[in-house]
């Protein structure tokens, strides 16, 4: 069932991609558009869905189930860095970041929640946020090859670290928020999936789709990113008890997402080839539609 689900999902994103990418070639989104519409993205709309995902009652037995999807996201992230190291180490640094980072926030979270339901997004928080310090950290490390790139300011000020810290004092604390508060968040997060998409329907839109689908490294990286880096992480889960159930299999929907969106922004800002990590973005992201629903359907079997 979760299965059907997550492929009926991962064609309605591929559709909405393809909207984007009509715009683009139309001439109606720019490459301003696109980036005003990343900008509401993560300033407004993933923080509204980390706020909305902590809207929910305080039980002691969510809140070990908190803790335990960090764990769990830990796990996973030891898997896909080291897959990533051991394939590429710096001698292809774009390939490198590519590999050890999924789209976790702008595919993985409207999954999770289309899937599991919108509290299921509380689960995910971990491994968005544990994404979010690495790719500031490590992730700037492997793409620039300079440790005084760090910038540990952008890891903690940032708006998917705030918005975590204020929802984990919304779901401890309980302060009453009126209808007109939580109706406000609720609309604003229910435009993740929507612009989210169009926003990648406008990188494809500048890829050669010729070249894309001909060169042999593209599926290599990709085939590491959506089937290497999910399956092994499945393996590292089974030894754990408490990596099963709807927080393993919520965390692993995460971590086969396809090549994050941030590879173009963080190759573009460090002197890398924007272009060809975006070629890693779109590529991944088509095939994706194919390997979550394979891979799910795997896990459903060895993690449930």
């Amino acid at each position: 069932m979760i299965t059907q689900i997550l492929f009926q999902q991962t064609v309605i994103m591929f559709l909405l991609m393809l909207l984007g990418f009509v715009l683009a070639r139309a001439g109606m989104l720019t490459e301003q558009g696109s980036r005003d519409i990343s900008n509401v993205l993560l300033y407004a709309v993933i923080p509204c869905v980390i706020l909305r995902s902590y809207m929910t009652g305080f039980s002691m037995d969510k809140l070990y189930a908190l803790g335990w999807s960090a764990v769990v996201a830990v796990i996973a992230f030891v898997v896909t860095i080291a897959v990533a190291w051991l394939c590429y180490d710096t001698r292809r640094r774009i390939e490198n970041f590519s590999v050890a980072f999924g789209n976790a926030g702008f595919i993985g979270i409207p999954l999770v929640t289309a899937v599991f339901g919108t509290e299921a997004a509380f689960y995910v928080v971990a491994f968005s946020t544990l994404l979010n310090l690495l790719q500031w950290t490590y992730g700037i490390v492997i793409i620039s090859g300079k440790k005084e790139t760090i910038n540990l300011r952008m890891v903690f000020i940032n708006p998917v670290f705030l918005s975590m810290t204020a929802g984990l004092l919304i779901f401890l604390f309980q302060p009453p928020l009126s209808s007109v508060v939580t109706g406000t968040i609720g609309y604003i997060a229910d435009a993740n999936t929507l612009l989210a998409m169009v926003v990648l329907g406008y990188y494809l839109s500048k890829v050669d789709l010729r070249g894309l689908f001909a060169r042999r490294n593209l599926y290599i990286v990709s085939g590491l990113r959506l089937i290497v880096v999910p399956l092994l992480t499945v393996l590292a889960f089974l030894p754990f008890p408490f990596a099963r159930g709807d927080v393993a299999l919520i965390t692993l929907v995460a971590a086969a997402t396809p090549v994050a969106s941030s590879t173009a922004i963080f190759a573009q800002k460090f002197g890398q080839d924007y272009r060809q990590a975006v070629t890693y973005v779109c590529l991944s992201t088509v095939l994706s539609i194919v390997t979550l629903p394979l891979v799910m359907l795997l896990a459903e079997h060895m993690l449930a």
